[in-house]
């Protein structure tokens, strides 16, 4: 009987044993601000003396499991960016789970972890990018940031500080998820950012986006900042890059105003070389320009209100203005021509100017549901009021030869509205939305053409995607549809494009990943080229639009792959692309001149390749860029085959030591070729040295201090109208510039609304009779 006492005696402490060691902890991290999850968030289970037992990381839905024995334990969750947060665990002998554990965003960007070198995770659909404590510090602002991290594909303009990809696609600017402006990116400051993520390869639901950043930055919840960004050039050269932001912030309300102020003043030389093959000669036209102005002045301002209701609702409410006054456009030419049918040459007079103003009101709303559900509406509507004028004069031996004057006034508004419903599983996320835009536009054309032109488009786009995880796998598959309506006087036109795509994505580990997706997609002829109106160009061309044009359709192939660890990076991408009845330029000849217009052509082809090389040889102190790629062009018009081939380089060196930091960058250009035109791009190089602190920064630097002129040359392969054309400027070689920043911040800081999308409409539709 003692041996059977003994033996059960030792079989419940076995079995209590096992027993202990099966009782799970499980939780959700999320954000404090937005209840959005946090994954790869630290779950570390401490005992009651602070001594490490085990530890985890949450998945992609900020979920977590611990295994653990009996007894009292602390649950530390930590993030990067975030407070650490302690939960404590008392004695649980069945699975305990802890709900959501929310963090709170640091109110120094890293408090928690410090980060002494650049982390990059690759995810399916992204990549999570953390700056090093040395690149926030170097930095002055958004912008400065996103240089240093010399992301692949992502190219920014030394010049207009534009943000594009090499393959010419849109790059969406985004802030906590909502859509913004290059301006307002300009305006953060850099101990905000918690991290960038980056989507090299966006979902249906950005649309025909080719890359998106996503700055997720911090939220005040009281207080204020005021945030100033100037960039100006030393010398004779108009030139601005100014910002100016301000934020108060008061419990749930935020109250912001941004004001952004670019200024252009310096003079163009063109030189062209045409050739018009009539049906019974040939004329050739030489001619030489004279230094001629170009100047603008953009004035823009955002008024912002936001209520967030942490974990329920977020209301976000904007209003827009944009005005543009350009007296003396870059079309703006004033020359001599030589022709090969008379001695005397031409004298040409060829000016425009431009003005536009353009309000617009956002109304955004997101609703966070139960079970990882979300709805998000916005709704935005824009006036767009535009003038435009024209005075083009030839004339030879002091008479006038050629007097085309053009005037146009445009009234356009738009509708925008747009729903998405978002829902999250345990392996994956189902995504469905739609976007209704409705445009309605006015025209009047006065002086050599009179007319007036009424134009109604509606455009729908519905579509829903699924992403799922399985294992290392990553599998994404969308469909999508499009319906398109324009009317123009007694013409209309209807058409459905089908939008399908699939997507995988194989993560080999955190630092190496490899994913090739297929898409198809389509293009609506824009405003300016289904005009039903013509403009006389010159003495022999007459550009025409085309109300007929057809809905174009694509087909997209890529292959993206990536390695980054230490002190070594690459990024490969690859990429075809093909175009049925792409919409390009065609030259005609009717009654004695040269007709330009457009028509739905055979295809278009795109095949590319681009290797991104990054070294970082003192960690984030000294960081090099190198990308070489090449672009092969197949254009196929209706009468019509052109190849062409570009070879194209990027080089980028990053220095930075304590507040002293320093950039060298310098790109040839990328071409693009479509239709029968060729597009150079710009080759430019530039240098800057500076100082940076907390609340200020003064960066000194040059564009082509090494010489060499800024010029662009562009072409026209056409059989009946052949041309080449240059541009250039000394204006803008060994030009010495400023950069100054300050920064000033009351109150404390926690991270705002997660708002996912935002609308606008710029496109006056106005079809301009310029060369």
């Amino acid at each position: 009987m003692k041996r059977i006492v003994n033996l059960m005696i030792v079989s419940l402490a076995i079995i209590n044993t096992l027993s202990a060691q099966q009782i799970k902890i499980s939780g959700k991290v999320v954000d404090k601000t937005n209840a959005s999850p946090i994954e790869y968030a630290n779950v570390t289970l401490l005992q009651s003396d602070s001594t490490f037992v085990k530890g985890v990381n949450s998945d992609a839905n900020g979920l977590f499991d611990i295994i653990n024995p009996t007894g009292n334990y602390l649950v530390s969750v930590s993030y990067m960016g975030y407070e650490t947060s302690y939960v404590p665990v008392k004695s649980p002998t069945t699975d305990s789970n802890l709900g959501n554990i929310t963090l709170e965003p640091s109110s120094v960007a890293l408090t928690a972890v410090v980060v002494t070198a650049q982390s990059v995770i690759d995810k399916a659909d992204r990549k999570l990018i953390f700056p090093s404590e040395s690149q926030i510090k170097t930095s002055t602002n958004g912008l400065d940031l996103l240089q240093q991290l010399q992301l692949p594909r992502i190219n920014i303009n030394p010049i207009d500080n534009a943000i594009t990809t090499s393959g010419r696609g849109e790059v969406q600017l985004r802030i906590n998820g909502a859509l913004t402006t290059n301006e307002e990116i300009r305006a953060i400051t850099p101990a905000d950012i918690i991290r960038i993520e980056y989507h090299d390869d966006p979902g249906a639901r950005y649309g025909s986006a080719s890359a998106v950043l996503d700055y997720i930055v911090r939220r005040r919840e009281s207080g204020g900042n005021i945030h100033g960004d100037f960039m100006n050039i030393i010398g004779p050269v108009g030139f601005a890059e100014d910002n100016l932001a301000v934020k108060v912030n008061h419990r749930k309300s935020e109250f912001g105003l941004n004001a952004y102020w670019g200024h252009r003043k310096l003079k163009w030389t063109r030189s062209n070389s045409e050739t018009f093959n009539f049906p019974d000669k040939t004329l050739h036209r030489d001619e030489v320009g004279e230094p001629t102005l170009f100047k603008y002045n953009n004035l823009n301002l955002a008024l912002n209100y936001s209520l967030m209701e942490t974990d329920k609702y977020f209301l976000n409410v904007v209003f827009r203005n944009a005005y543009n006054n350009s007296p003396n456009l870059y079309s703006n030419r004033r020359s001599t021509i030589t022709t090969s049918d008379n001695n005397v040459p031409l004298s040409i007079s060829d000016l425009s100017s431009e003005k536009t103003n353009i309000p617009s009101l956002d109304i955004y709303f997101q609703r966070n549901l139960k079970k990882d559900q979300l709805i998000i509406v916005n709704v935005v509507g824009t006036y767009i009021d535009s003038k435009n004028s024209r005075v083009y004069e030839e004339s030879r031996d002091g008479n006038p030869v050629t007097d085309i004057q053009s005037h146009i006034t445009g009234d356009k508004y738009s509708l925008i509205s747009e729903g998405i419903y978002e829902k999250k599983t345990e392996k994956g996320k189902f995504t469905t939305g739609v976007k209704h835009a409705q445009v309605f536009t006015k025209n009047q054309y006065t002086g050599n053409t009179a007319a007036e032109v009424a134009m109604n488009l509606a455009e729908t786009y519905v579509y829903a995607e699924y992403q799922i995880q399985k294992g290392k796998f990553n599998y994404v598959a969308s469909v999508g549809g499009i319906r398109s309506y324009y009317s123009q006087g007694e013409d209309r036109e209807e058409n459905y494009s089908f939008r399908p795509s699939a997507r995988v994505t194989y993560n080999i580990n955190d630092k190496t990943f490899i994913r090739y997706k297929i898409n198809i997609w389509g293009n609506t002829p824009s405003l300016a080229n289904l005009n039903a109106v013509e403009q006389e160009i010159d003495s022999l061309q007459i550009r025409r639009g085309n109300p007929n044009l057809k809905m174009s359709q694509g087909y997209s192939n890529n292959i993206t792959a990536g390695y980054d660890k230490g002190m070594f990076g690459v990024d490969v991408f690859l990429q075809y692309n093909y175009q049925r009845k792409p919409v390009a330029e065609r030259i005609l000849f009717e009654d004695g001149k040269f007709i330009r217009t457009y028509e739905n052509q055979k295809a278009h082809q795109q095949l590319g390749a681009e290797v991104t090389l990054r070294f970082r040889p003192i960690k984030d102190r000294l960081t090099i860029a190198f990308t070489p790629g090449i672009n092969h062009y197949i254009s196929e018009g209706s009468d019509y085959r052109h190849t062409y081939t570009n070879k194209y380089m990027r080089m980028s060196i990053d220095g930075n030591y304590k507040s002293w930091v320093a950039n060298f960058s310098m790109y040839t250009p990328w071409d693009y070729f479509y239709g029968e035109s060729l597009e150079s791009g710009e080759r430019i190089h530039s240098i800057s040295f500076g100082y940076n602190k907390q609340n200020y920064s003064i960066i000194l630097g040059a564009f082509n201090p090494f010489g060499g002129t800024y010029r662009r040359n562009d072409q026209n392969w056409s059989a009946l109208a052949p041309s080449q054309s240059k541009i250039y400027t000394p204006n803008l070689t060994q030009l010495i510039f400023v950069k100054a920043s300050f920064n000033v911040n009351f109150g404390r800081q926690f991270k705002g609304g997660d708002k996912r999308l935002n609308n606008s409409d710029n496109d006056s539709g106005i079809m301009s009779g310029s060369k």
